[in-house]
């Protein structure tokens, strides 16, 4: 974003439904880079959503039906209620610009070494609910909810009817997002979960842990693999 233009993401469509893939969502670049919709400084805040706004027209041109985007948050010696306020201001916007569009956005919640609010599934249905956006909705990250010390149940009850993404992986104790069988996540159990919600959204996979970046490819093939099989398509 900022270096591409719309026809490069028309381009990138185009060749990703050339291998008979789907893009379900663009997720820009938010946790490492200073992006921040809800930063106490004006300048930040503005380029941050104008980063999402561009980020948005991109993923349109791409053929994605959403966008992933998070809340950021505030500084710790101020009320969190301050950084929330700004959120709503900045999300308003937003999901605005996504209904023009006719692109859902969707949101995870992260944990508290992340940021100061809209850390649980609880409080994102709290954002949720003062927006009222219809083109707003939920992802549940397995590994994240670890991290916030979090169940499915709390995800499919707080947000029933209004999570549309999971991230799905593995985790250790610490929230550390990992291959498929590397982890403490019963695959199993959670696929059955997710198909007695009903749950038909889609699933990816979000392997974030740094052993994995000098050869990602065995891990990805290790997480198809299993989740072919829980799935029922091995």
């Amino acid at each position: 974003i900022g270096d591409k233009t719309l026809a490069d993401a028309r381009a990138l469509g185009q060749k990703v439904r050339g291998m008979g893939l789907d893009i379900v969502a663009f997720t820009p670049e938010q946790c490492i880079y200073p992006i921040n919709i809800s930063a106490k400084e004006q300048e930040l805040r503005d380029r941050s959503v104008r980063y999402f706004l561009e980020s948005m027209e991109f993923a349109v041109e791409c053929g994605a039906p959403a966008l992933l985007v998070t809340a950021g948050g505030g500084y710790r010696d101020e009320p969190a209620s301050e950084a929330l306020e700004r959120c709503v201001d900045s999300m308003a916007l937003l999901c605005d610009r996504a209904q023009k569009l006719g692109i859902d956005l969707w949101m995870e919640s992260l944990p508290d070494s992340f940021a100061n609010i809209v850390r649980s599934a609880k409080e994102l249905r709290a954002l949720m609910d003062q927006l009222a956006s219809p083109a707003l909705h939920a992802v549940y990250d397995v590994a994240g909810a670890v991290m916030t010390r979090e169940q499915p149940e709390d995800y499919f009850t707080h947000l029933a009817g209004r999570v549309a993404h999971v991230h799905f992986t593995d985790s250790d104790a610490a929230g550390g997002h990992l291959a498929w069988g590397e982890g403490i996540i019963d695959l199993d159990k959670l696929v059955g979960y997710l198909r007695s919600q009903n749950y038909e959204g889609s699933l990816t996979i979000e392997l974030t842990n740094w052993k994995y970046n000098v050869d990602p490819t065995p891990p990805l093939k290790q997480c198809v693999q299993a989740m072919r099989k829980a799935l029922g398509r091995a």
